[in-house]
């Protein structure tokens, strides 16, 4: 039920592969020895040039709505977007190293500038901090975003919804190749940065395709745009087990073409000199700050000595484990630390950089092949055919042939990673743009005897010139002073252990590292706020803007307004089945009486440089309301608005809403539906969309209550917690108290990466009361899933020690029969899956209760002939329909169902109530169906609830709902 006991393996590529090597074809540049770097000279090759885009003031674009400007409390509307000039620039383009044979040096950005390659301040470019999410739940952490125009950094948490918040937002991610982590390595932390990569990969990954099927485009750049030769690299910083978190999701992503490198707390090491920045790159530098819990007492720096790594594994893993990791037993405990991360690197590197090729076929003797694994055949005519005869395995003889193999790739051959230890370090940053050049002034520069000319320019270049009278003039003489570059810091205290930590760091009194701070984002554990030291420190540093970011100071407003504008018109039509999403606009009592700090707010702005003045607005953007918008709604008169609704629309529902109160019609149903159990059984449809989240649908999850028994959750995509919140609102305690079975289809992402949320949340909760703190909960899936989340478990608490793993596999006949006290504690008296066509071991499920009452869920697939026998008489099929009939083809290709295809199972099973789900978020659109008296299919979207007695009051709405969507167009 856990993760493969078998050792480590894996071939010698993949520790190589490191991309630690220098390129071939090099030629070695001298570096002056004050200029901070690596131990040996950096080598690049000439085609490592790049260009730097200056920017020239050209044209002005304003952002769509207001933002408010922190640095000055004024509105400004967004900077100025600018058409640029090139200048050449060389970029030392090497990888990043580790530091480890000479800790008083400081790994560098891999774009490192030299101090004299800095912008003078006629090309300044624009760069400002922007909010992009606040504690709220939607987006439980806190995100930033550093805007230059030549590139975009993400700083703080990446947390579940923060991708569907940057959609939102129209925040693009073409440019990001830098994520600054903030705080502790964990899930709440950093739940959504998978889901985030896989968007910055598909985002690069099909750019470069575009770029190279028409290399005309490639030539024609905006402002900022950088050299596309070759894949760009995406840099994380973190604090510990960032590599760890994710190498555990090497059975479930795989990108080629975006090579991606973590730095961690332990790849540098701190510097006696707290003035030089930990790395830089051309438009920043950067501080980072580990801050230790006072409780802590397994981390004192950030290299942590021998005894401490051996005390961190002694009480989990024995010197036999050690060994099982192609390990030494003398090696010592650093060594061994040292050779896991490199292990884990090599893991991610091939996760998204690998050369790995799907149809690269290789020879070997059928004997040496490593089940399971697709084998072929060279036939008579030397054509490639499957082979059919006896299996390689341990009690079969197999003939000595030689056979054609699929190399899988790399990371499904690491059945398990090396352990780790979970850390207690937060990472904190303070970030600076470098000093701006100060103004030339020409008439002083003359009235010394330098000429127009070539003079004039060696001394804006910082060098000093010699007049035809033999006076020398430096720069200093005819130059203003340098003006401090803009800077900021982000703090992130998950409790008040942290605070000393804080407090501690010699970087608050450097001079050097504080001048032109302008602000000092907070984001905060609950209840830190409120602390004296925190006080004391703001007073100290009164004259820098605090924003605090915390969910006792910020209000749980709505981050996904399309989302919820889209629910509201649905609840107009059908307020009991579609309720308005819960939510609090009115700040935690103790926030409103702040008078040292401000709360943080999305879309606020604090400018750093500017080219020109920010341009004032008049009105403050206020958050979300949704009874208001509803009231909008309701009333508008303006056709084609968002907010307005056809008047159609609006007639077909009030016919519907007749119809289902009918005393007639209520007694036909009763009769027709009376031999169904479960009635008032709920289904509550959390997230109905496919593959990424849109503004309109969520990624996929289905919960189901059954009064008196329990609730169970067909797959957890990411921010399943969040739509539960806003479903549920003050009623989430009682939902996680009573769950009790989570049922992962497969292992893709959008179908499970919001389980450790759900997990956590619930351990919590029941955690607390006296009755439940025992109970457990069963996670059932494939050996994939069950083995990430073991694996994960090393990372954070998140009660895994409570959770019963439910392996299903041929070898239990894909079932699982309870006895009676398991059916005490978890209300099923089977579950029963099979095998289903879509990707490796994707399952479909039918979950069966001791009253007859059954679910059967399909998750991701074809129409599958043995799901409709196990099925056979289900109540309810969840079934998911990707596309629409007419897209046949798109469905075959990509391995889904349409509509036809969804209900021709639930014909076929003899359901009798069906819930289509799983829409593709580019081709949204109400599909037509016909329901029989006896099989009624309804649609599913997003915060929808409905008993399965109420199955055929949804489907007399169903007019209303074709015409609400009949002009809707889905999401790019």
């Amino acid at each position: 039920m856990g993760i493969h006991e078998s050792v480590f393996s894996v071939s010698q590529p993949l520790l190589g592969n490191l991309r630690n090597e220098v390129r071939p074809s090099q030629r070695t540049i001298s570096i002056p020895t004050a200029h901070p770097g690596y131990k040996k000279a950096l080598q690049i090759t000439t085609s490592h040039k790049k260009r730097v885009w200056s920017s020239t003031p050209v044209r002005q674009i304003d952002f769509r709505s207001p933002q408010r400007d922190i640095s000055s409390h004024q509105l400004i509307k967004g900077p100025n977007i600018v058409k640029a000039k090139t200048s050449h620039w060389l970029v030392l383009d090497a990888p990043l190293k580790k530091i480890s044979s000479d800790l008083t040096k400081r790994p560098q950005h891999p774009n490192q500038f030299p101090v004299s390659s800095r912008l003078n301040k006629s090309e300044i470019m624009c760069s400002y901090v922007q909010v992009i999410t606040t504690p709220t739940a939607d987006t439980p952490g806190t995100t930033l975003l550093l805007h230059f125009d030549n590139k975009r950094y993400i700083i703080g948490n990446v947390s579940e919804g923060t991708q569907r918040a940057c959609i939102q937002q129209k925040i693009g991610l073409a440019k990001l190749e830098d994520i600054l982590l903030t705080g502790k390595t964990s899930w709440q932390n950093n739940g959504g940065l998978l889901g985030m990569i896989l968007t910055v990969a598909d985002v690069l990954i099909t750019r470069a395709t575009a770029l190279k099927e028409n290399p005309g485009k490639g030539k024609k750049r905006r402002a900022g745009d950088t050299d596309d030769e070759g894949p760009k690299r995406v840099k994380l910083y973190a604090a510990e087990n960032l590599n760890h978190l994710l190498a555990t999701a090497r059975r479930f992503i795989f990108r080629k073409g975006m090579p991606l490198d973590i730095i961690e707390s332990q790849d540098f090491a701190s510097a006696a000199d707290v003035s030089a920045p930990s790395w830089s790159d051309n438009n920043i530098q950067v501080w980072a700050m580990d801050i230790v819990s006072d409780q802590s007492l397994s981390h004192h720096t950030r290299k942590r000595s021998h005894e401490e790594i051996s005390q961190d594994h002694a009480s989990e893993y024995s010197k036999e484990d050690v060994v099982s990791f192609d390990g030494k037993l003398e090696e010592t405990a650093e060594q061994r630390e040292d050779r896991y991360n490199q292990i884990r690197k090599g893991v991610v590197g091939h996760m998204f950089d690998s050369t790995w090729k799907l149809d690269a076929l290789v020879s070997r003797k059928l004997s040496e092949v490593k089940m399971p694994a697709a084998i072929f055949v060279r036939n008579e005519a030397g054509k490639i055919e499957e082979y059919k005869g006896p299996l390689p395995s341990s009690d079969q003889f197999v003939p000595d042939i030689d056979v054609l193999v699929r190399n899988p790739w790399p990371g499904a051959r690491i059945e398990s990673l090396p352990p780790t230890s979970r850390s207690t370090i937060s990472r904190s940053y303070i970030i600076k743009n470098y000093p701006q050049r100060g103004k030339f002034d020409p008439a002083a520069a003359k009235e010394l005897g330098v000429k127009p000319g070539s003079s004039f320019r060696d001394l804006t270049m910082g060098k000093s010139v010699v007049t035809e009278s033999g006076t020398t003039v430096t720069p200093d003489m005819v130059m203003s002073p340098e003006r401090v570059g803009g800077a900021f810091a982000v703090v992130e205290l998950p409790s008040a252990d942290y605070i000393e930590g804080l407090l501690n760091r010699k970087e608050w009194s450097s001079e050097k590292v504080m001048g032109g701070v302008k602000a000092i984002y907070w984001i905060l554990g609950e209840d830190v706020h409120a602390d004296e030291r925190l006080a004391t420190f703001r007073a100290k540093y009164s004259h820098v803007k605090h924003i605090i970011s915390s969910v006792d100071c910020c209000p749980d407003n709505i981050a996904f307004q399309s989302a919820t504008v889209a629910q509201l018109k649905l609840h107009i039509v059908d307020s009991e089945r579609f309720p308005i999403p819960a939510y609090n606009n009115s700040l935690p009592s103790d926030a409103s009486k702040s008078v040292d700090w401000i709360k943080a707010h999305v879309k606020d702005v604090l400018q750093l440089e500017s080219p020109r003045e920010a341009k004032e607005a008049k009105v403050l953007p206020k958050p979300f309301d949704a009874a208001k918008v509803l009231v909008e709604l309701q009333s508008s008169t303006n056709p084609g608005a968002p907010d307005w609704l056809d008047k159609e629309v609006l007639e077909l529902s009030q016919a519907a809403r007749k119809r289902i109160i009918d005393p007639e019609y209520l007694a036909k149903l009763a009769k027709v539906q009376e031999d169904i159990p479960c009635k008032d059984a709920e289904l509550i449809t959390l997230g109905t969309g496919s593959s990424v989240p849109s503004k309109y649908r969520n990624v996929s999850a289905t919960l189901l209550r059954v009064p008196g028994v329990g609730n169970y959750l067909f797959d957890c995509g990411e921010n399943t917690l969040g739509q539960l919140k806003r479903v549920f609102g003050d009623e989430m305690p009682q939902i996680l108290r009573d769950l009790k079975v989570i049922w992962i289809s497969h292992l893709h992402a959008d179908h499970h990466l919001g389980t450790v949320s759900v997990l956590r949340a619930w351990h919590e909760e029941t955690s607390r009361h006296e009755e439940t703190k025992s109970n457990g909960i069963i996670v059932s899936s494939e050996d994939g899933m069950l083995g990430w989340l073991s694996e994960y478990s090393h990372v954070e608490d998140f009660g895994y020690s409570r959770v019963k793993s439910l392996r299903l596999s041929h070898e239990n006949t894909w079932t699982n029969n309870f006895n009676s006290e398991e059916v005490n504690a978890y209300g099923l008296s089977s579950i029963v899956a099979c095998q289903v066509t879509h990707c490796h071991q994707a399952l479909a499920v039918v979950l069966k209760f001791p009253n007859g009452f059954s679910v059967a869920y399909s998750g991701d697939c074809r129409p599958s002939a043995e799901f409709a026998r196990i099925g056979k008489g289900a109540t309810v099929l969840i079934h998911e329909a990707t596309f629409d009939n007419e897209l046949e083809g798109d469905a075959v290709a990509k391995k889904h169902s349409t509509t036809a295809d969804a209900l021709w199972v639930a014909k076929k099973m003899e359901a009798r109530r069906i819930l289509l789900t799983h829409f593709s978020q580019r081709y949204q659109k109400i599909p037509v169906m016909d329901n029989s008296s006896d099989q009624i299919a309804i649609v599913a979207f997003d915060y929808m609830r409905c008993k399965v007695g109420d199955f055929a009051k949804v489907a007399e709405f169903r007019p209303a709902l074709l015409k609400l969507y009949e002009n809707e167009a889905g999401d790019e």
